[in-house]
């Protein structure tokens, strides 16, 4: 009986820690009560400091809304990739604008680092469409159904060469969110983008 019970909690314990690893910030609030939901996710988060700005194509209201560098949240993989969640606020009523999570390997290494990252990548596009494929589905609970999506990757060519992304993209009268896949040479990520549109 003890045993059951034991064996029960722990399966609990582990499907919360996966679940929670996941979890997606999309209420507009005070930085600070990010950094607390941050420590609830994982106690031993990992707090990163990077200079980072956004572009007009990127955040919209970037001209109406200046952000300072972000606060940014290392998380450890629970399925494939880690999760490096970054959180843009203003700085006069510390309120957050935009969060990008991004499921990428080693996304700030030094240069030389990640070109042996990106090596060992370039021939796990089914590795990341699982990935993309798994996060749209978390999505879909959060953020309700999308006005597009892509259920395979598209094929894309550049000067560059060739390259494959999928995208999902939520839009309301609040939030606009993007979920993206790119797999491309020197990028290889999913990213959520959701940004507050008051």
């Amino acid at each position: 009986m003890i045993r059951t019970f034991i064996l029960i909690f722990l399966t609990h314990l582990s499907i919360a820690t996966i679940f929670g690893q996941e979890r997606i910030w999309i209420t507009q609030s005070k930085i600070s009560d990010v950094i607390a939901f941050e420590k609830k996710v994982d106690p031993d988060v990992t707090f990163l400091s990077q200079n980072e700005s956004l572009s007009k194509d990127y955040y919209p209201l970037a001209d109406k809304h200046q952000v300072v560098n972000p606060v940014i949240a290392q998380r450890k993989p629970i399925s494939y990739l880690p999760v490096y969640a970054e959180y843009f606020y203003t700085p006069d009523d510390s309120l957050l604008r935009l969060v990008s999570y991004n499921w990428e390997k080693d996304r700030y290494g030094n240069f030389f680092d990640q070109q042996t990252v990106w090596k060992a990548e370039r021939k796990k596009l089914d590795a990341y469409d699982k990935e993309y494929l798994r996060i749209r589905s978390m999505l879909f609970s959060s953020l309700g159904q999308p006005i597009s999506t892509d259920s395979l990757p598209k094929e894309v060519s550049s000067d560059e060469g060739k390259y494959y992304t999928s995208e999902t993209v939520w839009d309301s009268a609040d939030i606009h969110a993007d979920l993206n896949m790119i797999f491309a040479p020197a990028t290889y990520r999913v990213r959520l983008t959701l940004y507050w549109k008051n």
